[in-house]
């Protein structure tokens, strides 16, 4: 996913990193370990999951600008 993507939904990357890192925290996940634990396929999937999300997450958003501004 390109850096274009990830900021085009509004949420800065740290946010995300930081919510993330919280979540591996409260379940004992060693992120390097989990890293080397998924296969190619795995990885491909959570991308495109990722991708799908922030998509979803665009067009909500849209919606939501739209919507306030014919209430105006």
């Amino acid at each position: 996913m390109s850096d274009s993507s990830q900021n085009s939904n509004g949420i800065p990357n740290k946010i995300i990193d930081l919510l993330v890192s919280d979540i591996f925290q409260k379940n004992d996940i060693n992120i390097e370990e989990a890293k080397k634990k998924l296969s190619k396929e795995q990885k491909q999937l959570l991308k495109e999951l990722v991708e799908d999300l922030s998509h979803q997450v665009d067009t909500f958003m849209d919606q939501s600008f739209s919507i306030k501004k014919e209430e105006k």
